[in-house]
């Protein structure tokens, strides 16, 4: 990795290959932090060993700093949430206390053709989740107020929800034991594990709406 005043020449830690990361675009994986994605293979190092990630910064050029720090440091509100009546449908709700994973995750699923109304936390997202019926959930799995797993058996419970399938992103509850806790417990229909790109996130959708 040698950067340069017009290049930052890095290869790719998946296939290897040589690209410039100064011109290189931002990942869609629903993480806080975003990386860049390799034009070779289209592989972004969101998941590269910690090594690679270390070496790519500390050798990296002030701009691309600069461009970073730009990225992820913008400031983000969302769109109010429309009137019931008024949204699209399929209708996915989005519950995540991190305005980046909020970005991310209505950016993708509005430009798949979904419609989205989100939440900051369980409690608020259990709140809409009643006035809104989605079709589908998406939800952090540790939140505030109200965690993800625990919002997911309350809706459970609720019958006029029961059946609407609720997704849990973690990074954390990854183990056999806690999806096997998840799925027997809180009765959640699907795990996934962060960071998630687009790709994962289009197949989910197509799973749970069709």
């Amino acid at each position: 990795m040698e950067p340069s005043a017009e290049r930052y020449s890095v290869a790719c830690h998946r296939c290897r290959r040589s690209f410039d990361a100064l011109q290189a675009d931002w990942c869609s994986c629903l993480v806080t932090e975003r990386t860049l994605v390799c034009p070779n293979c289209e592989a972004c190092f969101c998941q590269a060993p910690a090594p690679y990630k270390s070496g790519f910064w500390s050798r990296a050029p002030r701009s691309l700093w600069d461009r970073k720090f730009a990225e992820h440091h913008a400031e983000f509100t969302p769109k109010p949430n429309p009137e019931p009546s008024d949204v699209v449908r399929p209708l996915v709700l989005v519950v995540d206390d991190e305005k980046d994973i909020l970005r991310i995750a209505i950016r993708t699923i509005e430009a798949l053709g979904y419609g989205v109304v989100h939440a900051a936390n369980g409690e608020e997202g259990l709140v809409l989740a009643r006035k809104y019926r989605p079709d589908m959930v998406l939800t952090d799995a540790l939140m505030p107020r109200l965690d993800g797993r625990k919002m997911c058996r309350l809706i459970r419970e609720d019958p006029d929800l029961a059946e609407t399938p609720v997704v849990v992103m973690t990074a954390l509850y990854t183990s056999v034991r806690y999806k096997t806790e998840g799925f027997n417990d809180f009765r959640v229909s699907d795990y996934l594990t962060k960071p998630l790109d687009a790709g994962q996130l289009r197949a989910l959708l197509e799973k749970h709406l069709g």
